[in-house]
């Protein structure tokens, strides 16, 4: 009766990463786009860690830092103390070059982006989604899915054929130039985004190789409709910048745009979907909008797997759950991005005055403080991300330790404990469906730690859920006797300080990486009576 059980619309980084979840979890899908091939055009730049952690759960995200055999750039930040990721620093990184990873990643799996389609209608009822496709030659095909994912930009026929979504917001007032070109002779960070600041604002940011750069500009003097010149680039780069900066060659792309800031008013409206730029759109300052959209996808990804291959306790719900997760995500991130994009751009005189007079003053100040650094980081890395006001999260009651149920789950070094072969947190839990983490605990005198753990993996185990993981993480004081199959060594005393584990305890970890439920041992009954009301 169905075609397919999901119809997903662009294939952008976001669709394409929605068909690399479902193709992992073996859902029947089908993507297309209604470009005949991918754009060259550099576009998004940033790669930001939590999207290199989510992308590495397939084992591949190491190839984003080698591509066709050479090094690419990753964008320094001053240390912070992050320790509990293999990923401290975003990377830079053209879109045309994560879209093709993406694709070599789905072809690893048989599949590939169905192009050039267009959808040009598409209707839902109680039963599916009927959608009308059409190509170049004006063939059109009919299909029929259980569900559509929009993830087709801006203007997205999925958000439009949804009825009750709204898509509110406006166009910033600002004009903006943009120059992708090689910049010889200077002497400008390749590590960090410059920014020159007058009556308007001029950003260079390094691209992969060593002259490469990114210059956006905007303020009073671009008023104009006319398409930018490389002449112009280099009149601005004299305006704003001392003598003897540099000089601008061989531009890729030039084009002016405007931007907007818009919000959906939810993410799902019966069996359709939006994501990425569909749901969601802002200024691009601090490279969040293409690393958000691969995290809605990645978020929605597993939920539609588990609704289709019949593990869901209550599908609604669950469902349900995507748009109660992400949608706080994009309205924090719209909130937080407008107010740093308004702050540099302001065309206001008296703003700008003041601003460019309080600037360098500040600045170095803040840049100093430690606290300032990192709140700074966990925004622009998105490791702040945290569902723990989500519904299909918990946390054990009375449990005290750092990490929540919804947070991030935090990565730390392990070792196999029969081999010795070194591994990580996100090493051991990730790649399938939930995986379930048991802590021996570090306080010396605990009755038999593997005995103790074995017999809560077996009981987990009597729910018959065959396809759960269970991992066994102990101390160097457990590697005596009978060790468990499935057991690491925490051999730094790192892992369970992270985790706040002075005894016994468990992390129920989700798909996605986040945690879904976490507590004591003696609390494992909360846990079973979650995860049944969760999946079957």
């Amino acid at each position: 009766m169905y075609d397919c059980d999901v119809l997903i619309v662009g294939a952008g980084p976001v669709g394409t990463t929605l068909a690399l979840e479902l193709a992992h979890k073996k859902t029947s899908f089908r993507i297309i786009d209604q470009t005949p091939e991918r754009s060259n055009k550099s576009r998004a730049l940033v790669v930001q860690p939590r999207t290199l952690e989510l992308l590495n759960r397939h084992g591949h995200a190491e190839k984003l830092f080698l591509w066709g055999g050479k090094p690419i750039a990753t964008m320094a930040i001053d240390n912070i103390g992050t320790s509990d990721t293999e990923f401290t620093l975003p990377l830079s990184l053209s879109q045309a070059e994560t879209e093709r990873f993406l694709d070599d990643c789905l072809a690893s799996y048989g599949h590939h982006v169905d192009r050039p389609v267009t959808a040009i209608h598409i209707a839902q009822d109680s039963s599916g989604v009927t959608t009308t496709l059409q190509r170049p030659n004006e063939t059109q095909e009919t299909i029929f899915s259980k569900y559509v994912v929009g993830c087709d930009g801006a203007h997205s026929a999925v958000r439009r054929a949804a009825a009750n979504i709204t898509f509110d917001g406006a166009a910033y007032p600002q004009n903006f130039l943009l120059c992708d070109a090689h910049l010889q002779n200077s002497n400008i960070a390749r590590d960090c985004v410059s920014l020159c600041l007058g009556d308007g604002i001029l950003a260079f940011i390094p691209m992969k190789d060593d002259t490469l750069v990114r210059v956006i500009a905007s303020g009073h003097r671009f008023a104009s409709d006319e398409e930018p010149t490389l002449e112009q680039f280099q009149e601005l780069i004299a305006i704003f910048t001392p003598p003897g900066f540099g000089a601008l060659s061989d531009p890729a792309w030039l084009t002016r745009f405007r931007l907007h800031h818009r919000s959906v008013s939810s993410y799902r409206d019966g069996r359709l979907f939006v994501a990425g730029d569909a749901a969601h759109i802002h200024s691009p300052a601090g490279g969040q909008g293409m690393n958000t959209g691969i995290q809605d996808a990645i978020n929605l990804g597993w939920k539609l797997a588990a609704v289709l291959d019949g593990r869901a306790a209550n599908p609604e719900a669950l469902l349900d759950s995507y748009d109660a997760e992400r949608l706080p995500v994009g309205v924090n991130l719209l909130k937080g991005s407008d107010r740093m994009f308004s702050f540099l751009s302001s065309t206001n005189y008296w703003f700008v005055t003041l601003r460019n007079l309080i600037i360098p003053w500040v600045l170095p100040w803040v840049a100093a403080s430690l606290f300032v650094r990192l709140r700074f980081f966990r925004f622009l890395s998105e490791f702040g991300i945290s569902y723990r006001k989500g519904p299909i999260v918990g946390t054990a009651a009375g449990f005290k330790g750092p990490i929540r149920g919804g947070d991030r789950l935090p990565d730390g070094k392990l070792k196999e404990a029969k081999s010795g072969t070194e591994t990580s947190v996100h090493g051991v839990s990730a790649g399938g469906d939930h995986c379930l983490l048991l802590f021996s605990g570090k306080t010396e005198g605990e009755p038999d730690s593997s005995n103790a753990l074995r017999a809560a993996g077996d009981k987990v185990f009597a729910l018959e859920r065959t396809d759960l993981a269970v991992r066994f993480i102990l101390r160097n004081k457990d590697l005596e006797g009978d060790i468990p199959d499935h057991s690491y060594v925490d051999h730094g005393d790192e892992v369970h300080p992270q985790f706040g584990f002075a005894k016994f305890g468990f992390v129920l970890v989700r798909p996605d990486g986040y945690i879904a439920h976490i507590g004591p041992l003696s609390s494992l009954d909360e846990l079973l009576t979650f995860f049944k009301s969760l999946l079957l």
